[in-house]
This record gives structure tokens, C-alpha cells and sequence, in this order.
């Protein structure tokens, strides 16, 4: 009898959202839920504050992805709860921050090593922190510590790599090309105009920016002298010229005679005559008539 194999499925599901995919390699670790939110297991995380952790979504950029909300088996005093795959804001959250974990993709087809996506903008049917296979522009941001390990099951499910621990340092790009600048100058008539710091730049129109002259102020206050300048050199003497003739003899001046000397008026005064020098002591009249010759020869008053 020929056989009529069947084919009960290609693929096998890949389980839960926030179910570990594979164990070795893994790290979990737990911090309180903050907020308000109440999030399902599965949901990609950000750093808060105190520890605490946060559902990640609008505002969030890529690199401070920290992990996946992990799939968490409730106490027995939650017994009740235990088919709720959810945690409530304050609870403590097992945080799956490295290693394969299982997620829920809600856009796109997830591939081996391919770019993963969180929305944080909602557009249509997609909500705000859902895991996606595609950019959507600014409503998507990629996440720079993880990457798809394989296609979606049948759910949507899909398996979750994660390298290593975020967030992730923000990296600054390479310097752009210099751009270049214009440099402004103003004439004395007010002219500004621009010079373009490299060739290619457009030209910027010139414009004159010279108001109209305003009143004249007032005078001020007069400043100290100032330090007296350096003499200058002194000219050079031009040539000396030929010398004229002699010319006529001047006419006589008048005739002049000089007045005898007086207690109030120059003059003139005679020479004394002589006076032989004295051998002895002098008298009153050797004295005397030394007195006489001075008044003789009018160097003397009279009286």
C-alpha cells in the first residue's frame, strides 16, 4: 500500500512575546516599573529615573534602548492573574537586556541580521512602541544594540537578538565639509559689503548702512596739554650773497657832551691826582686829603 504522508506544518510558533529564545547568554535583571502604564511582556524598555525603567515610545531615540520587558511567571498570591502577560506600574520587571528573546513584530518581515524598529509615532493600526521590520520615517526609530534572528511565525512573533547591554553612548557623525563664511567690511561712506572665504559661494548683495548725520553735541570738556613735541632739525642756510658797494658817507650826528657825574646822573669824573704812599700811620689830615681828592676829581659829593 503507497503511503499518504502528511504535513502538519513548515515552521514551529516561537512561543510568547517576552519569552527567553534561547538561554545561554543571557542577562536579566529587574527594576520597578515607572509611570503610569500598565505594559505587556514584550515591550521594549528605556531607563528611567531611581532605576526605574520606562515603556519606550514617544520622544525615545534608538540608542537608549535597554531591553525587553521579559515573560515573568506571577506568585501564588497572584494566582488569579497568572494568564495576564503584563506588569503594572511598581511592579518589579525582568528586564532582558542581552541575548535572544521572542517579540512581537507588528509591520514588515523580519529577516536574519535585519535592522530592528520601535515606533514612537502612531500611524494607522500601529501603536507607539511596537517592534517593526521597516523604517516608517520619523515615526520609527532603529535601535543600534539589536537585530532580527529570523523570520515571524505564523503570530508575528519573531526571534529578538540583542548584542549587548544599553543605552547605547550617542556617536557624533564626522565633520561636514567647512562651509565657509563672508566677511563684512564698511568703507567710509557706509558701503557694507561681503567677501566669500571660499570660490562656489554665492554673492550677497552689498548695501549701503550710513544713516543720516545727526546734531552736533556738545563741546567737551578740554583735555590735559600734552608733552611738548621734539624740536625740528634746523634748516639748512641758504648761500651767502655777493657783497654791494660801499655806499656815501652818512651825514654828522649830533654833537654830544658828557654832564659831571652826581648823586642822581652818570658823568663823567677826572682821574685823581696822585698820592704818594704813606710811611707811617695816617693822620686825619692824610685822611682828609684823600677825601679832597676824591670830591676834586668828582667821585665825591660835596655835601
Amino acid at each position: 500500500m503507497a503511503l499518504t504522508p502528511q504535513t502538519i506544518g513548515l515552521n514551529m510558533s516561537h512561543g510568547f512575546s517576552g519569552s527567553y529564545a534561547r538561554q545561554p547568554d543571557m542577562i536579566v535583571n529587574t527594576a520597578p516599573l515607572g509611570g503610569t502604564e500598565i505594559i505587556p511582556f514584550g515591550t521594549p524598555l528605556v531607563r528611567g529615573e531611581n532605576g526605574a525603567v520606562l515603556p519606550m515610545g514617544t520622544g525615545n531615540t534608538g540608542n537608549q534602548f535597554i531591553g525587553v520587558a521579559g515573560r515573568e511567571v506571577k506568585s501564588p498570591a497572584e494566582f488569579f492573574n497568572q494568564n495576564v502577560g503584563q506588569y503594572a506600574p511598581e511592579e518589579p520587571v525582568s528586564v532582558f537586556q542581552r541575548g535572544c528573546i521572542n517579540v512581537k513584530c507588528q509591520k514588515g518581515s523580519p529577516s536574519i541580521d535585519g535592522t530592528v524598529y520601535v515606533r514612537v509615532t502612531a500611524s494607522g493600526n500601529y501603536v507607539v512602541g511596537g517592534f517593526e521590520a521597516e523604517a516608517d520615517g520619523a515615526n520609527t526609530v532603529a535601535l543600534s544594540n539589536a537585530q532580527w534572528n529570523g523570520p515571524a511565525d505564523n503570530h508575528g512573533v519573531a526571534e529578538l537578538r540583542i548584542a549587548y547591554v544599553g543605552p547605547v553612548p550617542a556617536v557624533s557623525g564626522s565633520a561636514g565639509e567647512d562651509g565657509g563664511y563672508y566677511q563684512p567690511s564698511v568703507s567710509e561712506a557706509g558701503e557694507l559689503t561681503w567677501t566669500a572665504s571660499k570660490a562656489g559661494m554665492p554673492a550677497v548683495a552689498g548695501a549701503n548702512i550710513m544713516g543720516p548725520q545727526g546734531p552736533k553735541g556738545d563741546a567737551g570738556e578740554t583735555g590735559p596739554q600734552g608733552p611738548a613735541g621734539a624740536d625740528g632739525a634746523p634748516g639748512a642756510q641758504g648761500p651767502r650773497g655777493e657783497q654791494g658797494p660801499e655806499g656815501p658817507q652818512g651825514p654828522a650826528g649830533p654833537s654830544y657832551t658828557l654832564p659831571n657825574a652826581t648823586t642822581a646822573v652818570r658823568g663823567g669824573v677826572l682821574q685823581m691826582t696822585a698820592i704818594a704812599d704813606l710811611t707811617a700811620a695816617p693822620t686825619q689830615q692824610d685822611f682828609n686829603n684823600l677825601l679832597a681828592a676824591l670830591r676834586t676829581a668828582g667821585m665825591l659829593a660835596n655835601s
